[in-house]
């Protein structure tokens, strides 16, 4: 992460000093700004720009390590993660009251995704299409239409493919939009995968709806990728229906 490109600003001197460090590092990365798998700076760069000392950074470390918000990897720093299988989240654990709550997200994804779909056609890098593919490539590669259930991998990997989607946009106050329920997003993501593994051969139905999305932004054709991006919503629908109304 370049430090010119964050906006992570100096702590008011407090006792909670700690938790205020926690809160606005999570703040960024419920906004967007910090991705997942991205690596924080370093030590002595957070200290500085905090205007806080070392040992309050690393009070902050623990609290956000131990809400699962970073991972400390050996030698390589702190880096930003997803939930792991088992871990509840506040979303998470609204679906498991009240499931119906996911038709509520999935509407959002359709407003959201089909424009971003359809920006995406004329707005798109050689890159990042290229991008786009790799993932349809790297889930046929992976034998992922045939995991059962559909591991974190087959999770990741969907949510690395709709990041990429929704920067392809280059539209800043659409991103930062979208991204704003990528926390809501990311939660529901083990509530899903769990269901859908219920359902015979969803995994290898996304793949191959992700490929014709894909194929339509290729193409530049804004009305077929968002036709695509909602026949996607549509079978997530669908899907979640079935396996839900047999619990």
């Amino acid at each position: 992460m370049k430090e010119n490109r964050t906006s992570i600003s100096p702590i008011v001197k407090a006792p909670n000093i700690p938790t205020q460090v926690a809160e606005q590092i999570i703040d960024l990365i419920t906004r967007g700004i910090l991705k997942t798998g991205e690596r924080l700076p370093p030590e002595h760069t957070m200290t500085r720009m905090m205007g806080i000392s070392r040992i309050s950074l690393r009070e902050a470390m623990k609290m956000l390590e131990a809400k699962g918000y970073i991972e400390s990897r050996h030698k390589r720093g702190k880096f930003v993660r997803v939930p792991e299988e088992g871990e509840k989240t506040s979303i998470e654990d609204l679906l498991s009251v009240d499931p119906g709550k996911i038709w509520e997200l999935l509407c959002v994804r359709r407003i959201l995704d089909a424009k971003a779909a359809a920006m995406a056609c004329e707005c798109a890098t050689i890159e990042e299409k290229k991008a786009l593919r790799s993932f349809c490539v790297k889930a046929a590669r992976g034998n992922l239409a045939r995991q059962v259930p559909i591991g974190p991998e087959g999770g990741r990997l969907y949510a690395r493919f709709f990041d990429t989607l929704i920067e392809s946009t280059h539209n800043t106050i659409f991103i930062q939009l979208r991204k704003s329920i990528d926390t809501l997003l990311l939660g529901a993501f083990p509530f899903s995968r769990k269901k859908l593994s219920t359902i015979k051969g969803s995994a290898a139905r996304i793949i191959e709806q992700l490929g014709a999305l894909t194929d339509a932004i290729e193409k530049n054709d804004p009305q077929a990728a968002e036709a695509a991006l909602i026949t996607h919503i549509e079978y997530l629908e669908k899907s979640l229906k079935k396996a839900i109304d047999h619990l």
